[in-house]
């Protein structure tokens, strides 16, 4: 397979650029730029990293990668970091501190390398083996910090909910939520797939804050920008399909359905051919073998 997806410009303004830089769908990796830095906002996978790093030098040119943002540690978010590391050697790589403790783990390393041999697999791609380099973490922050990139700067926000170490980025000088995947997936901006793997509750308290956040941008991952009355919407939307989901997980177990009766049931009524298109169907039984005991037990604890 040939990576043929170059890199491509869907916002700018005055004060900053953004850049798709992946060079496969799937691969989750956007390039923001300002006049005085470069960051890499999550790294996609590892087998097509190098493709997005000549992206990358398409974009800046000779100007150097500054950071890599990880909005978390999932392994088509995160594990192009390491090729990074040998395109850009002075670059920085900012996560949450519970990202920071995941990828200093070998054992961590060494799934995230069998899930890229998988997903090259099934891509069609070659594999990189277990050379992804390294996925450390130089900088750790937490809700309220702020990293400065000159013109703008990026407020960070503690969004538990798809992972116990997800974070997202507000940029207060253009109202921009850089959000992450607690908020859920989606093809377009009416669909939403709820996104909650370790906690429904954390996860509703993140979408219930951003409604009271004065957001005039959206960037949603492996899906791209919204602009205006449609950043609340689609939280709004997010946000009730988080709590159908909810209830349907609920009624099923009380009317003593088996988890995997359930997740059954979850699939005729949430997996449509919009989510089918984004959410291979082994990735939705994967997901719902952890959403549904999960909120069987924070709901009904």
């Amino acid at each position: 397979m040939t990576f043929d997806r170059t890199a491509d410009d869907y916002y700018q303004d005055e004060l900053m650029r953004i850049s798709r830089v992946s060079p496969i769908s799937g691969s989750e990796a956007f390039l923001i730029t300002t006049k005085k830095k470069a960051v890499l906002v999550d790294s996609g996978f590892a087998f097509c990293a190098d493709k997005m790093i000549e992206n990358i030098r398409a974009v800046l040119g000779a100007r150097p990668l500054d950071f890599i943002l990880l909005t978390h540690s999932h392994y088509d978010h995160a594990s192009g970091t390491g090729r990074c590391r040998l395109a850009y050697k002075g670059l920085k790589v900012i996560a949450s501190e519970y990202a920071a403790k995941i990828l200093s783990k070998p054992s961590a390393i060494s799934v995230i390398s069998e899930l890229n041999g998988s997903a090259a697999g099934h891509y069609g791609a070659e594999s990189i083996g277990d050379k992804l380099g390294d996925l450390g973490v130089d900088i750790t922050v937490r809700d309220g910090d702020v990293i400065d990139l000159g013109d703008i700067s990026l407020q960070v926000i503690e969004a538990v909910g798809h992972t116990k170490c997800c974070i997202s980025f507000y940029v207060p000088q253009n109202r921009m939520l850089i959000s992450c995947e607690t908020l859920g997936a989606c093809a377009d901006e009416h669909s939403v797939a709820p996104g909650f793997l370790v906690s429904y509750e954390a996860s509703i308290n993140y979408m219930r804050r951003l409604l009271d956040m004065d957001i005039d941008l959206l960037h949603i991952p492996h899906f791209g920008l919204l602009r205006g009355d449609s950043c609340r919407e689609f939280i709004k939307r997010a946000l009730s399909t988080a709590e159908s989901l909810k209830d349907f997980i609920i009624s099923g177990h009380l009317q003593g359905k088996t988890d995997d009766e359930i997740i059954e049931h979850y699939k005729d009524a949430f997996y449509d051919e919009l989510l089918q298109s984004i959410q291979p169907v082994q990735a939705f039984y994967l997901n719902a073998s952890h959403i549904v005991p999960m909120v069987i037990k924070e709901v009904l604890k």
